[in-house]
């Protein structure tokens, strides 16, 4: 099966890329030799902003989106990356005759959710619900695993900071992305996995204070993590700015206002792979 992943370059998009490598992988790319390098194999065309011709030219059966920021820059908004891409992918998958579109979004995405980051998932689900085509939907809690990007910068922190504060009181359900992976997995090579939205979660629901100081240990970094109300570092995010990676946004902030688990409402990893995340 021919398969487009946008985003393979990412934590959870090499971990897709990897359990789908038995297909034909079109893997579009800025620094198509770092994907060669992490052991990604496929066609490696550049990524452009022209999404729609990009698709349409590899005339994928499945497209997979996991393009995704948790940060704005003056080039990558929330708008451009999880709306507008998902509508020009939409549009090349349309018109290549694509017969599934799978997207990432995330736990909490609402088109009232207090962060611009869960609106914009949500704009992002809308658009492909709209689309006329088969599609899949993932909301993921908290992905871990080798590779989380949250162990680097919390390595890189750990060089300056004895001790670290963390919501005692912000949860999540962390979900292996090897689970993650195999969620997308089924959802591809599954015809009757189709039109629905999954949240995918672990079966426990720990606080970020825990997540903190898995992540250091897991680094093999001694640091005690102090577990806070999530409403002492509002006060905080102006100087915490001015890190060259903020600990904390006041967008990742306005993320953590609600519990980052499974509402129930949606099937899970369960039952898309007979098991919960561990």
């Amino acid at each position: 099966m021919r398969i487009l992943i946008t985003g393979a370059g990412g934590f959870v998009g090499g971990a897709v890329a990897r359990a789908l490598a038995g297909h034909e992988l079109v893997l579009p790319s800025r620094d198509p030799d770092r994907l060669r390098a992490a052991g990604l194999t496929g066609a490696f065309p550049p990524f452009t902003g022209e999404l729609e011709a990009q698709v349409t030219a590899a005339a994928p059966e499945v497209v997979i989106n996991l393009l995704g920021i948790i940060r704005e820059t003056p080039g990558a908004s929330f708008a451009l990356v999880h709306e507008e891409y998902t509508r020009r992918l939409l549009a090349g998958a349309r018109a290549a005759g694509a017969k599934k579109f799978i997207q990432m979004s995330a736990l909490g995405a609402a088109p009232d959710a207090p962060s611009a980051y869960h609106r914009s998932k949500y704009a992002g689900e809308r658009l492909v619900g709209a689309a006329g085509l088969p599609y899949v939907i993932f909301r993921p809690s908290f992905i871990d695993g080798p590779g989380q990007k949250l162990r680097a910068e919390l390595a890189a922190l750990a060089r300056c900071l004895p001790v670290f504060a963390a919501p005692g009181d912000a949860l999540a359900a962390p979900v292996p992305v090897a689970d993650v992976a195999a969620c997308f997995v089924r959802a591809a090579e599954d015809a009757l996995v189709r039109d629905e939205i999954f949240e995918l979660g672990g079966d426990r629901t720990v606080s970020f204070r825990e997540i903190i100081a898995a992540s250091l240990a897991s680094s093999g970094l001694r640091r005690p993590v102090v577990g806070l109300p999530r409403s002492f570092f509002r006060p905080l995010l102006p100087l915490l700015a001015l890190f060259p990676v903020p600990p904390m946004t006041r967008e990742q902030y306005l993320m953590m206002a609600s519990p980052n688990v499974p509402s129930g409402r949606f099937r899970g990893v369960r039952e898309l792979l007979g098991r919960t995340g561990t």
